[in-house]
């Protein structure tokens, strides 16, 4: 599968009986595509080309609205226009900033928590995300995931030209994903979690055997109600988390 990539661990993975695939945005932190866009127009090198970058972006702005509430595969086209022109290198340097300075700090430790409860019940956990693999890549790195799916722009001549590779990992095509990294693996869906917070990621919840609302948006909380999925709240505030219902390993 061409989204996925590896990093490297040490240590000997526990006896695989399934995966937990996991959506980033919303569900492990509280951030979004578009702070990730923010940090990266806002941090280039040089003022001119920051505030040119800006511009663009708040130019797509209403586009990116509409898009939001209406096609999630649009919203990660749209976003990913902002790129345009920035080097590869560049955006592997920043990737590697935002990780550090806004992404890792702004995880729910309880989501972390449950990454690890789950790994050691073994449950592989999977990175699902619409977000670029130079972001996604070093939070795998960082919480010792091996595979991860994500968005990845094109390049000529090692400069991005605003345009996504396929598959774009939104709503049908992710829940394609999962199920080819399953099958790979000799994985049955029915064996495998997954957790994400907007009722975009419908097709991919269903697809899975257990399947739980995280910090759900309305749609999403009302379709996990009513098909009596696991809800669960996550906050920053470790101790101040509220669960509807226990999620079991």
């Amino acid at each position: 599968m061409s989204v996925q990539q590896r990093s490297h661990s040490r240590k000997s993975p526990p006896v695989i009986r399934g995966a937990a695939f996991y959506d980033l945005d919303g569900t492990l932190t509280d951030l979004n595509l578009l702070h990730a866009a923010l940090f990266f127009v806002t941090n280039l090198a040089q003022w001119g080309g920051r505030l040119n970058y800006l511009l663009g972006l708040i130019g797509r702005l209403p586009r990116i609205a509409m898009a939001e509430l209406r096609d999630r595969h649009l919203l990660n086209v749209t976003m990913f226009e902002s790129f345009k022109g920035i080097s590869r290198d560049r955006l592997e340097l920043l990737g590697e900033e935002y990780c550090d300075r806004s992404l890792m700090p702004r995880l729910y430790p309880q989501a972390i928590e449950m990454i690890e409860r789950n790994r050691q019940v073994g449950l592989e956990p999977v990175l699902v995300s619409g977000s670029p693999d130079f972001v996604v890549g070093p939070l795998a790195r960082r919480l010792n995931i091996a595979s991860f799916g994500a968005n990845r722009l094109l390049y000529f001549r090692n400069l991005a030209t605003g345009r996504l590779r396929e598959p774009v990992m939104a709503g049908h095509e992710k829940t394609a994903w999962c199920a080819d990294y399953a099958a790979e693996r000799g994985i049955e869906l029915s064996a495998c979690w997954g957790y994400a917070d907007s009722h975009y990621d419908l097709p991919f919840l269903t697809a899975l055997g257990h399947p739980v609302a995280v910090n759900p948006d309305r749609r999403l909380e009302a379709s996990a109600r009513s098909r009596q999925w696991p809800i669960v709240r996550f906050s920053r505030a470790a101790l101040n988390h509220n669960q509807d219902e226990e999620v079991p390993a």
